[in-house]
């Protein structure tokens, strides 16, 4: 596995043994950051579930100015942090362009002031969208979203998500179908004032 573009275009990034993470292919980021074009430059972005944080490193080696990792595994937790380093080293950033933190996110509370990002990337284990699918995009990524903020998610291809449309409206969808196949839909926050 390796980051498709940009500055630390190349470089491996390293994956936990215990398969407790499903890092997101290469395929499946080249094809998602093609469709982003230039709008993650400079961007903030918020990795949740992270795993090895393929997703925000992708992000950060084509240009986003920050990117906060959020897991709870401490396997992948020293994971991320040797990704890290090779990445901050490669696309010649600095320290503060990454923040790693360790938490359960089914049991993260809003709060009001926390920082909201540009891009929410929101890849959990798939099981989670079936028992948990409105608390992570109703509760956990519209906590972290401002008036702008496109949330992409990686999930299954057959699952259906209710409840998101108050929210969210979807720009595009990418992936083929079929079980168990990987689709990434991009999001866009629906503005409540308008």
């Amino acid at each position: 596995m390796r980051i498709t573009g940009g500055k630390a275009r190349g470089i491996s990034l390293k994956a936990t043994k215990d398969q407790k993470t499903r890092p997101a292919t290469d395929r499946t980021r080249e094809s998602l950051f093609s469709s982003l074009t230039t709008s993650i430059i400079d961007a903030t972005c918020l990795d949740l579930f992270a795993g090895t944080g393929s997703y925000g490193f992708e992000a950060l080696s084509r240009g986003a100015q920050f990117c906060q990792f959020i897991e709870h595994n401490r396997t992948a937790i020293d994971c991320l942090k040797q990704n890290a380093q090779a990445i901050k080293k490669s696309a010649e950033l600095r320290a503060e362009a990454m923040h790693i933190k360790q938490a359960d996110l089914l049991k993260v509370n809003a709060d009001s002031n926390q920082q909201s990002f540009d891009f929410i990337f929101l890849d959990p284990p798939y099981a989670l969208w079936e028992s948990h699918s409105d608390y992570l995009l109703n509760t956990l990524a519209l906590g972290y979203a401002n008036k702008n903020t496109q949330l992409i998610l990686e999930c299954p291809s057959e699952l259906k998500l209710s409840g998101i449309s108050s929210h969210w409206s979807l720009k595009k969808r990418l992936g083929k179908e079929g079980k168990g196949k990987p689709n990434i839909l991009i999001y866009k926050r629906i503005n409540s004032a308008s």
